[in-house]
């Protein structure tokens, strides 16, 4: 075929389909208008919804630690492995500890044997002690009635010799005795003086004792020590929960804690997944809607398809950027958004499909707002930055009229000024131009 008739072909198509669209444009007119939706601005009771979002976390996490030092011997546990409280974890070779134990053991026998010597040579000399008192004063009451009676014998001597009845002799004999007794009671007053000497000999040995005593607490802390250090040897879960990292092998070797001021090796960590829990991010306009015990519900793109119910279980008092004080302080006063932060307990069986660190969107049931006026979330259209709804007048004109929006939930919005109970508004169910969506803040 001829080019030249090809290229006419192709003008004649063209012209054919401008008449034909100029045909529908020029006619259009002419069809029924198509009925708009609309609605009516009421009045009355508004609850309110707060959208956020946030990350999903675990009830708590647990570094678990090895304050021992050795080869580990044994770890039974992988990453994923649900792992239940009091099971061992990791084990490591205690034959130090052991050989530490075993010399602690003896080092305290030996001092309870030298702690009962010393309390047995307190006794005796305690009993020596009471037993040289009693004798010492037995001897000195009888000196002392020995040194009287000789008195009355030289006196009476004196008196039979003054009157030539007595030889001289005699009385000079028992003067002799008199002087000789009275010597007796004066060495035996001096062995009673010295038992004071004899006293802190006793008072000695009682400090020997205490000393020896203190020294058994001493070992005996010792040994309490090693028998820890060899406790230590073996790591047991302290919580029921799954493994999530793991960061030590059998047959590596780690440092001691106790020599060691980085407080010993973390070997594993355990996340406790019985409570789920979002921290969500609220916004400061909505913050003070939130209530504890507000119900939520709760979606997360990890789990698709599924929703999650929950509660408000706290809230923040101070908003996040004061919480992270010691940020930037540029980059914050450039986002210019102040939040706070809320923790939602996520309930029910469904909640281990949530991970943490999924991201979560949460809608919270919070405040109830009564005798406000409200109107479908899809009558309203942002124009230039501004929220705007088109009031349907009596007559069947539209005006688009600017508007001050409050709270919202999935279906109405809270109207602040610019409306008037009972007017009709035109709702928007299509064009993406005209779209509302939920997360609009």
């Amino acid at each position: 075929m001829n080019k030249k008739w090809i290229v006419s072909g192709l003008v004649v198509l063209a012209a054919a389909g401008a008449g034909i669209a100029a045909y529908h444009h020029y006619h259009a007119t002419d069809a029924p208008a198509a009925k708009l939706a609309t609605a009516r601005v009421r009045k009355g009771t508004l609850a309110v919804h707060v959208y956020a979002t946030g990350t999903v976390q675990a009830n708590r996490t647990v570094d678990i630690k090895c304050l021992a030092g050795g080869e580990i011997l044994k770890m039974p546990f992988h990453i994923g492995d649900i792992v239940k409280k009091g099971q061992v974890v990791l084990q490591v070779d205690p034959t130090l500890e052991k050989q530490a134990v075993a010399i602690a053991q003896q080092d305290l026998a030996q001092a309870q044997l030298a702690l009962q010597t010393a309390q047995l040579n307190y006794r005796i000399a305690r009993e020596n002690l009471e037993i040289a008192r009693q004798t010492d004063a037995a001897n000195l009451l009888s000196a002392q009635a020995q040194v009287a009676n000789d008195r009355l014998n030289v006196q009476r001597d004196l008196a039979l010799l003054q009157k030539n009845v007595l030889p001289q002799q005699t009385y000079d004999n028992d003067k002799t005795t008199l002087i000789q007794d009275q010597q007796a009671e004066k060495r035996d007053q001096i062995q009673i003086a010295q038992l004071k000497t004899q006293a802190l000999q006793v008072q000695l040995q009682k400090l020997n004792v205490q000393s020896d005593q203190v020294a058994v607490e001493s070992k005996q802390a010792s040994l309490g020590q090693a028998e820890t250090n060899l406790s230590y040897t073996t790591v047991h879960a302290p919580i029921n929960g799954v493994v999530s990292n793991k960061q030590v092998q059998p047959g590596q070797i780690i440092a001691s804690a106790v020599t060691n001021v980085g407080g010993g090796t973390v070997v594993m960590t355990l996340v406790d997944l019985s409570h789920i829990f979002v921290n969500a991010t609220i916004n400061e306009s909505d913050i003070n809607h939130l209530h504890r015990g507000d119900f939520v519900r709760v979606t997360a793109p990890g789990a698709p398809g599924k929703v999650f119910h929950g509660r408000v279980e706290s809230i923040f008092p101070v908003s996040i950027q004061d919480q992270n004080s010691n940020s930037n302080s540029a980059n914050a006063s450039a986002t210019n958004m102040v939040t706070f932060e809320a923790k939602i307990e996520v309930l029910g069986k469904e909640k281990k499909w949530l991970r943490p660190g999924m991201t979560a969107d949460v809608d919270i049931f919070a405040d109830t707002l009564h005798n406000v006026l409200y109107l479908p979330l899809q009558a309203v259209v942002v124009q230039n930055g501004l929220d705007t709804v088109t009031v349907i007048k009596p007559d069947g004109d539209a005006v688009t009229t600017t508007v001050t929006l409050g709270q919202r939930n999935d279906t109405d919005w809270q109207v602040i000024s610019g409306l008037k109970e009972g007017q009709k508004v035109q709702v928007h169910l299509g064009g993406a131009d005209t779209m509302w969506t939920p997360w609009k803040h």
